[in-house]
């Protein structure tokens, strides 16, 4: 016994501290999923310009001031009849998305007098503020797995 543990006593704890070791390491991967869009109801092609954020603040930020913010992921790209699925690998964890088709290609979300939208418009879940975007809340879903957003585009004030 004692030429056993003379021989190996060493590597007694080192087994015992490499799993304490790996147990508690970070992880130096997060694990992702494909978020899949379906856009419907597009009456008319032009430029998608697509915000998919993290927190409520980004949210809020990028739908008030179509800003781009540090917590969200922005997508520019054209956008025809046939083409109305978007795909992207995102970090599991809740998002909220907004956008919108720019037709005339000015590139910004036209508006008339009063503030309404003139151009298609949508966010996740397909909900709707009063007189005002959704909140962050009303809007956000979990992405954990392969996930699917139907967004449905208005124009104007939804009835």
């Amino acid at each position: 016994m004692k030429n056993f543990l003379s021989k190996y006593g060493r590597h007694f704890w080192t087994i015992p501290l490499v799993l304490t070791c790996l147990a508690f390491a970070p992880k130096s991967y997060s694990e992702e999923s494909n978020l899949k869009i379906n856009i419907l109801n597009l009456d008319k092609p032009g430029v998608l310009f697509l915000i998919i954020c993290r927190d409520a603040a980004g949210f809020k930020e990028s739908v008030e001031n179509e800003s781009a913010e540090e917590s969200c992921f922005n997508y520019a790209g054209e956008i025809d009849l046939q083409n109305h699925e978007i795909n992207v690998m995102l970090p599991h964890g809740e998002y909220a998305i907004t956008f919108f088709v720019d037709s005339n290609g000015n590139v910004k979300m036209d508006k008339n007098f009063l503030g309404i939208p003139k151009e298609q418009y949508g966010f996740s879940n397909n909900v709707m503020g009063r007189m005002s975007a959704p909140s962050f809340e009303q809007a956000k879903f979990a992405v954990t797995g392969p996930t699917t957003q139907n967004i449905t585009l208005r124009i104007g004030i939804p009835k």
